[in-house]
């Protein structure tokens, strides 16, 4: 489905190794190319930003604008950087908006550029609404993604107000991993005979092989965590707290292995900073905490250690999510302490429910 873009995008596609579609993107571009509206059922690291950002790239016009929401600042980041390498040489600005950054930057970028594509986070963007930075009356692409997550995080009210601003015709995709009852009934009102796209299960299930090993020590846990970082070449390690993943870090170092912690204490930056050394390999492992791993989508992770075992079922399915993406191998291995056992059970028993 690459073929149906113009070739300065499929050149680009080549460049960063992007050689067939995945089954979303197969499925999405012909559609979207069209210019219908589109409903995404897919997961992250099933390649739905090629999905929905591909179709746009392709057919937007320099005096149109794309508006993209997304729930945390680290997809926005994410999002903006995917975008950005596939319409490389397209004279396409493309920018993200978030909090956590000065607001003083973003209206001073908003009041000089021409923007062609506003990626954000609902807030910030309606504040930039709200300061008549941001204007949306030439948006001819609108993009919810990871709406079900928007709407748990009870961004709908901010969503509303956004979508109001916008033209009545424009191009409209959701994004969702699930489409609940409230994800549906707001796509109903967004949008406009819209295609449901949809890729199977099997196809959705990322490729993760997942080992358990038993540790009777802190000890025994960081010797173990030395042995299993000399087979991969980009791991994540995740642990339960801010001083968990700084002493992880500080040891690691002391170990001459190639590591940055990212935490809660962090500013914006610096985790950016990180994560773009993370992402070109310079830095082999990355401690993080939960609150800082959101949105965390990084191709090429081989490995998953969890250094500290969660409570939670669907905390312990997002940190081994992120490996195993984009049609990958991965492998996500738990390091359990006696006192995690429980913490063990009780996720395989949930698991099971689930499952049922």
């Amino acid at each position: 489905m690459f073929s149906l873009l113009k070739e300065e995008i499929r050149k680009n596609l080549e460049e960063i190794g992007f050689k067939k579609p995945t089954p979303i993107q197969e499925k999405t571009i012909p559609i979207a190319l069209k210019g219908r509206d589109c409903l995404i059922q897919a997961k992250t690291g099933t390649g739905k930003t090629g999905a929905f950002g591909l179709p746009i790239l392709n057919n937007i016009r320099q005096e149109e604008k794309a508006l993209i929401l997304a729930p945390t600042r680290e997809l926005a980041i994410q999002i903006r950087d995917n975008l950005r390498s596939f319409a490389k040489n397209l004279n396409l600005k493309i920018y993200a908006f978030y909090g956590g950054t000065k607001l003083q930057n973003n209206l001073k970028l908003l009041r000089n550029k021409e923007v062609n594509v506003v990626i954000g986070t609902p807030g910030r963007v309606k504040d930039l609404i709200n300061r008549e930075v941001l204007k949306l009356d030439n948006v001819m692409y609108f993009v919810l993604d990871e709406v079900d997550v928007m709407l748990d995080m009870n961004f709908k009210e901010d969503i509303d107000f956004i979508y109001s601003k916008t033209p009545k015709e424009k191009q409209v995709f959701f994004v969702s991993a699930t489409f609940p009852s409230k994800v549906v009934e707001l796509s109903r009102r967004y949008t406009n005979n819209p295609e449901f796209i949809k890729i199977g299960a099997k196809e959705l299930e990322p490729k993760i092989e997942e080992k358990t090993l038993k540790v009777f020590s802190i000890e025994e846990k960081l010797e173990l965590l030395e042995e299993l970082l000399v087979n991969f070449k980009k791991v994540i390690v995740f642990v339960n707290r801010k001083r968990d993943a700084r002493f992880l870090n500080d040891y690691l170092r002391k170990k001459r292995i190639s590591g940055e912690a990212i935490h809660g204490d962090l500013p914006q930056r610096k985790r950016e900073e990180i994560l773009k050394k993370f992402r070109a390999g310079t830095v082999k492992v990355l401690v993080a905490t939960d609150v800082a791993s959101r949105g965390l989508d990084i191709r090429e992770v081989e490995a998953v250690i969890n250094f500290h075992l969660p409570e939670d079922l669907k905390i312990y399915l997002h940190r081994i999510g992120r490996t195993g993406r984009m049609g990958r191998e991965g492998v996500a291995v738990n390091l359990v302490s006696p006192e995690e056992r429980k913490n063990l059970e009780r996720i395989k028993r949930l698991r099971r429910y689930k499952q049922r």
